[in-house]
C-alpha cells in the first residue's frame, strides 16, 4: 500500500471527499524566484524548484493565516520518496523545508501521509 492510499485510510475519506476538500479553499499565488507550478509527470500540475535547492532550505510557505493555501500548499504533489516536507509554524501554519537536494527543474514532492500526524514545530 502506498503512503498516499495510507493518508486517505488515515483520514477516513475515499478520494472524492480529498478533492472536495482540496479545492474548496482559495488559493493565494505570488511570484517565487524559489519553485514555480508547471505541468507534472505524476498529476495534473506540481511544484517545480527554479534554481537549485539543498537540504534544510526554506522552500516556502504553505498556507497563509490557516485559511488559504499557497501554490505550494495547493499543487505539490505526493511521493513515498519525497524531497521536502511540510513543519508547522508556532501560528498553525506551515512551511516547507527541503527534506534533499533538489536539482532546478527537479518537481518538488511530498509525502501526504506526514499530514495526518502533527509534528514538532519548526519555529
Amino acid at each position: 500500500m502506498t503512503g498516499y492510499k495510507e493518508m486517505l485510510e488515515d483520514l477516513d475519506i475515499n478520494q472524492d471527499h480529498l478533492d472536495y476538500i482540496t479545492n474548496m479553499v482559495w488559493v493565494i499565488e505570488y511570484y517565487s524566484d524559489t519553485y514555480h507550478k508547471d505541468k507534472s509527470s505524476i498529476d495534473g500540475l506540481g511544484v517545480f524548484a527554479s534554481k537549485e535547492l539543498k537540504k534544510d532550505d526554506i522552500i516556502g510557505i504553505g498556507t497563509i493565516d490557516c485559511k488559504y493555501k499557497t501554490t505550494l500548499g495547493r499543487y505539490t504533489n505526493h511521493s513515498d520518496n519525497n524531497n521536502a516536507k511540510f513543519y508547522y509554524l508556532k501560528n498553525n501554519d506551515v512551511i516547507m523545508i527541503a527534506e534533499k537536494n533538489i536539482s532546478k527543474n527537479e518537481e518538488i514532492l511530498i509525502n501526504y501521509r506526514d499530514h495526518t500526524v502533527r509534528h514538532e514545530e519548526y519555529i
